[in-house]
C-alpha cells in the first residue's frame, strides 16, 4: 500500500468488521494444548444465551481479551474459551411471555414440545451476543465455544450430581426457599432484586390466656399471623422478662402460642416483640429450628391461603394480599390493631417476573455446603487463592463462614433435568441415565415403574463446573491435563458467592485443585451521576451504539481509561470514547507522516547503530524501553487503566508531539526513518491488546515480520538501550520549551511567531538546535553557566520585544492606579471604617499596601524599559 492508497483519516467502520473476519478466517485465536509452552487459559464467564452486550461486558470482558492477546504475544499457550449459559429462569420467562402472545403456555404444549420451542428460541437468538462480542473486538477461541446445555456439559452436570449424591452431599429435604408464585419456581439469591419501598408497620396486641394485656407485636406482614407459632423477645430485654415462658392468644384464631427469648430479636425494632412464622421468614425459620417449633405453611404455590397444615379459619383460599386486608379489617373490629405506622423496608422481587418473592417451606433438592466450604475457606486463608483488589477476599470469606445448604432444584423445564427417578413408593433412584436408573431400581426395588423428577437444576450448578467442564471433564483430555487450572478468573463482584465460591468448592472437591489461583474483580459501571443504568431512568447506554459512533477500539480505550485498580465503580463518561477516537486519529497521522518520508522506511525492526542516533533517537528508544517495562508490569498487575494511560502518554505526547517534531530537523534525516518505523511498530504491538483493530492496520502498513500483529512477538525491552543521560537531557529540553511557551503566553506573543531566545554559550550544539526548532526562535548567545547541559537548558530564557514589554507595563501601571484609587476612596469613607469588622478594614489596608508596592515596581520597570528604547 502506497501512501496515496493510505486513507487520509482512520475510519473504524471501514476497518473493523473486515479485519475481524480476516482474523477468524486465519483462525488466529485458536490454540491446541502445547506442553512445551507455559499455559495461559481463561474461561469466559458465560453470558446468557439470549443476552445482549452491555457496558459491564466492556469493563469485564475487555481485560480478558487484553490478557489473552498479551500472553499470546509473550509466546504462551494462550487460549480464551468462550461459551454461553442457558440461563434457565431468564430464558423461560421470556419464552413464556412469547407463548402467551399466541394464547399458548408451557402446560398447553407439554414438556417435549415446549423444550423443542425453547431450543428453537435459543438457536434463533443465541448468536446475538457472540456477534456483538466480535464487534467489540473480543478474540476468544470461537472453535471451542461451549453452551451449558450442550451434550458434553450436560454429561458433566449429570456426573457431578450423581457423584455428590452418592457421597451423601446432595439430599432431598423440606427447607425454606425463595418462591416465585408467578413463575412457579424456586429462585436463587442472584435471581432476586431487593428494592426499598414505602410500607406499613402494624401494631397488634396478643393477650394472655387469662385475658391480660400480654404484649404488642409490630409486623409488616399481618397475613402471616395465621402461621404464627410463637412470640419472640430478646433474652436481655427487661420489658418482657416476666412474660418469657407464658402463652398468649392469637387475636384471630384463639390459638395459644408461647413467648420465647432469642438473640435474633432486635429490641429496637417496633416494640421489641416479634411474631414467629418459621415457614415464611428466613429469620423466623432459624428461630424455629433453634427452639424446635412447628413450621406450618399457610400459602400454596400460588401464594393463596392454604389450610393444608393448620386451621386458617375464614381466610382459606384468599390471595395473600386480599387476606391481608381482610385480616386487618378483622383486627380493627376486634380492637387488637392498636397502631399503623409508615415504614420503609426492602421488598424481594423476582428479577424476571417482577413478582414479590414468598419465603416458603418446600420439599426440594439441596447440596450440603459445610464440608465443601472448609477447603475453599482454607485456600483463601492460606494464600493459595487471592483476590484483586484484596478487599473482595473478605466478601468471599464472610459468605463461606455463614454458608447454608444450597437449594439446587428449580420448577422450570428449560435446563438440566434432575437425574432422579422415583418408585411408586417414593424410593429415590439417582443415576447417569434412565438405563442405569432402571438397573439400580431392579436391583434394589424390583421391577416397579420409575417416574423422573420433572425439576431442573439451578443454573449456577452447571456454572459452578464451568472451568473444567469446558475442558472435557469428567473425561481425561489434553485440554484438562494442560489447561486446568485456568490462569485467572475475571468477573464482577456481585457474583463472588453465587459463582466464584461455588467454582472453587466444586473444583477442589471434584478435581482436588483450585480452578484458578487469582480472581480479578472488575468495577460496576454506573452513569456519570453514579446511578445504576436502566431503561426506566433513560440512562442506559448500548455499547453497540458507541461502537457505531466511535469504533470498537475507542470504546475499549474509553472505558479502560475510567478503570482504576482499587476503584469500586466506573461513572461512565462518553467523552472518553470521543477522546479515544482522537487518539486513533493521532496514531493514523503519525503513520501517514512516517510513510511519507522521502527516504522511505527500511526493513522491519532495523535500528541505526547507536553512534548514528540523534539525541531525540536515543531518548525515544529509551522511553520505549521504559514503556514496555511499565506496560508489562501493569498488565501483570491487572492495572489496565494505568496501562492505557502509560501508552496514551507515550504515543500521543512523547512519540507524536515530541519525537516526530524532532525528526523534522535537517540533521535527523539520516536516522529518523528506521527509528520511527521501529518505535511505531513496537508501539502498535504494545497497544494491540487494548486497541486491536487500529494497531493491526498500522502494523500492516509498516515494515513488519509475520502474518498478523495478533501472533507477533511482544516488544523486548532489552532490545532498547537504557540511556539515562539522553532521557535526562531531553526531559530538560522539554521543560525548557514548555517554559518558553508559557512565557509567550505571559507576554502575549503568538505561539508560532519567531522570537529571540537567550542561550548560554556552553549549551551543546545539538541541544541548541533543538531549542531553536521547538521554540521557533532565533538564538542570542549569553554568558555560559556553571554545570552541564541540563543547567544550561534551565538558563535559557525568552527575550520579549521591548516595545511589547513597555506597552505591557503601561497597562499594568494604569490598572494599579485604578486599584489604589478605589481602595483609598473606600478607606476614606468614615462610615465603612466605623461599621465594618476590624479584620475587614485591616484586610483592605493590606490590599492597598500591596497595590502601592506593585505600582512602584511597575513604574520602575517601565522607566527602565523606556530609558533603553
Amino acid at each position: 500500500m502506497t501512501n496515496e492508497e493510505l486513507p487520509a483519516s482512520y475510519d473504524p467502520q471501514r476497518v473493523e468488521a473486515s479485519r475481524y473476519a480476516w482474523w477468524e478466517q486465519k483462525r488466529l485465536f485458536h490454540e491446541e494444548p502445547d506442553p512445551a509452552r507455559p499455559p495461559f487459559v481463561l474461561a469466559m464467564p458465560p453470558p446468557n444465551v439470549t443476552g445482549r452486550a452491555h457496558l459491564g461486558h466492556g469493563s469485564t470482558y475487555t481485560p480478558m481479551d487484553i490478557l489473552t492477546r498479551y500472553h499470546r504475544m509473550l509466546g504462551d499457550n494462550a487460549d480464551w474459551i468462550p461459551g454461553t449459559d442457558h440461563a434457565a429462569i431468564a430464558t423461560e420467562s421470556v419464552l413464556v411471555r412469547e407463548l402467551a402472545k399466541s394464547g399458548e403456555s408451557r402446560e398447553s404444549l407439554g414438556r417435549e414440545r415446549y423444550l423443542e420451542r425453547a431450543w428453537e428460541w435459543a438457536n434463533e437468538y443465541g448468536g446475538t451476543i457472540e456477534g456483538q462480542f466480535r464487534t467489540l473486538g473480543f478474540g476468544p477461541d470461537w472453535d471451542r465455544s461451549r453452551f451449558t446445555m450442550d451434550e458434553g456439559l450436560s454429561a458433566a452436570v449429570c456426573s457431578a450430581f450423581v457423584r455428590l449424591y452418592r457421597e451423601g452431599l446432595i439430599y432431598r429435604g423440606k427447607r425454606l426457599i425463595h418462591w416465585d408464585p408467578k413463575s412457579q419456581t424456586t429462585l436463587s439469591d442472584a435471581e432476586i432484586d431487593r428494592e426499598d419501598c414505602d410500607a406499613t408497620l402494624w401494631f397488634v396486641r396478643y393477650r394472655t390466656l387469662a385475658g391480660g394485656d400480654g404484649l404488642v407485636v409490630a409486623t409488616t406482614r399481618p397475613e402471616t399471623m395465621l402461621g404464627d407459632v410463637a412470640i419472640a423477645v430478646h433474652p436481655e430485654d427487661a420489658r418482657y422478662a416476666a412474660l418469657v415462658g407464658i402463652k398468649v392468644v392469637m387475636p384471630l384464631t384463639a390459638r395459644a402460642i408461647p413467648v420465647i427469648a432469642d438473640d435474633a430479636v432486635d429490641p429496637s425494632f417496633g416494640t421489641g416483640a416479634v411474631k414467629v412464622t418459621p415457614a415464611h421468614d428466613a429469620v423466623d425459620y432459624e428461630i424455629g429450628r433453634r427452639h424446635d417449633l412447628a413450621m406450618p405453611s399457610i400459602f400454596d404455590i400460588h401464594a393463596r391461603i392454604s389450610g393444608a397444615e393448620i386451621d386458617v379459619g375464614p381466610y382459606l383460599g384468599l390471595d395473600r394480599y386480599v387476606a391481608r386486608e381482610r385480616i386487618l379489617a378483622d383486627l380493627r373490629t376486634s380492637g387488637a390493631l392498636l397502631e399503623e405506622r409508615p415504614h420503609r423496608m426492602a421488598i424481594a422481587r423476582s428479577e424476571r417476573s417482577g413478582e414479590v418473592v414468598e419465603p416458603m417451606l418446600s420439599l426440594q433438592w439441596f447440596v450440603k455446603m459445610e464440608s465443601l466450604a472448609k477447603p475453599a475457606l482454607a485456600a483463601y486463608r492460606e494464600g493459595r487463592l487471592r483476590f484483586v483488589p484484596e478487599r473482595y477476599g473478605r466478601t468471599y470469606e464472610q459468605w463461606l463462614e455463614q454458608i447454608r445448604d444450597w437449594n439446587v432444584s428449580r420448577q422450570v423445564w428449560w435446563g438440566h433435568q434432575l437425574p432422579v427417578w422415583y418408585t411408586p413408593e417414593g424410593a429415590i433412584v439417582v443415576a447417569h441415565d434412565e438405563g442405569e436408573a432402571r438397573a439400580i431400581a431392579r436391583r434394589e426395588h424390583g421391577d416397579a415403574p420409575l417416574t423422573r423428577d420433572p425439576d431442573t437444576l439451578d443454573t449456577w450448578f452447571s456454572s459452578g463446573l464451568w472451568p473444567f467442564s469446558i475442558l472435557g471433564w469428567p473425561a481425561s483430555t489434553p485440554e484438562l491435563d494442560h489447561w486446568y487450572p485456568t490462569s485467572v478468573l475475571i468477573t464482577g463482584g456481585e457474583i463472588i458467592f453465587l459463582w466464584v465460591a461455588r467454582m472453587v468448592m466444586m473444583g477442589l472437591h471434584l478435581l482436588d485443585r483450585l480452578p484458578f489461583p487469582t480472581v480479578f474483580v472488575t468495577p460496576l459501571v454506573f452513569d456519570s451521576q453514579g446511578r445504576k443504568m436502566s431503561k426506566s431512568l433513560g440512562n442506559a447506554i448500548d455499547p453497540m451504539d458507541l461502537v457505531v459512533k466511535y469504533g470498537a477500539d475507542a470504546f475499549r480505550v474509553g472505558i479502560l481509561r475510567q478503570m482504576r485498580l482499587e476503584g469500586q465503580e466506573i461513572r461512565f463518561q462518553e467523552s472518553r470514547c470521543e477522546e479515544a477516537r482522537n487518539f486513533n486519529s493521532k496514531i493514523w497521522n503519525a503513520l501517514r507522516y512516517a510513510r511519507a518520508l522521502p527516504e522511505g522506511l527500511p526493513g522491519a525492526m532495523q535500528l541505526p547503530a547507536p553512534a548514528a542516533r540523534t539525541l531525540a533517537d536515543r531518548w525515544i528508544v529509551a522511553r520505549l524501553r521504559a514503556t514496555i517495562e511499565r506496560t508489562s508490569a501493569l498488565f501483570d498487575a491487572f492495572d489496565f487503566g494505568n496501562a492505557v494511560e502509560t501508552l496514551w502518554r507515550f504515543i500521543w505526547y512523547e512519540l507524536c508531539d515530541w519525537y516526530i517534531e524532532a525528526t523534522k530537523m535537517p540533521d535527523a534525516r539520516a536516522s529518523r526513518a528506521s527509528v520511527l518505523s521501529y518505535v511505531l511498530n513496537a508501539s502498535m504491538r504494545l497497544l494491540h491488546p487494548i486497541a486491536p483493530f487500529i494497531s493491526e492496520e498500522v502494523w500492516q502498513a509498516l515494515p513488519h515480520d509475520g502474518e498478523s500483529i495478533v501472533t507477533a512477538a511482544w516488544p523486548d525491552a532489552f532490545e532498547c538501550a537504557d540511556d539515562s543521560k539522553a532521557i535526562a537531557e531531553f526531559e530538560a529540553l522539554q521543560r525548557c520549551i514548555e517554559r518558553l511557551r508559557n512565557d509567550r503566553v505571559t507576554y502575549g506573543l503568538p505561539p508560532r511567531g519567531s522570537t529571540n531566545v537567550r542561550i548560554p554559550k556552553n549549551l551543546p550544539e545539538e541541544l541548541r538546535a533543538l531549542v531553536l526548532h521547538f521554540g521557533v526562535a532565533a538564538g542570542i548567545a549569553s554568558d555560559p553557566v556553571d554545570g552541564d547541559a541540563i543547567e544550561a537548558l534551565d538558563a535559557v530564557s525568552l527575550e520579549a520585544p521591548r516595545e511589547l514589554m513597555s506597552e505591557r507595563y503601561r497597562r499594568e501601571v494604569e490598572r494599579l492606579l485604578g486599584e489604589v484609587a478605589r481602595s483609598e476612596k473606600k478607606l476614606a469613607n468614615e462610615a465603612f471604617v466605623a461599621r465594618a469588622a476590624a479584620e475587614v478594614v485591616s484586610a483592605e489596608r493590606a490590599k492597598l499596601d500591596g497595590y502601592r508596592n506593585d505600582l512602584r515596581r511597575a513604574r520602575e520597570a517601565l522607566a527602565a524599559m523606556e530609558a533603553d528604547l
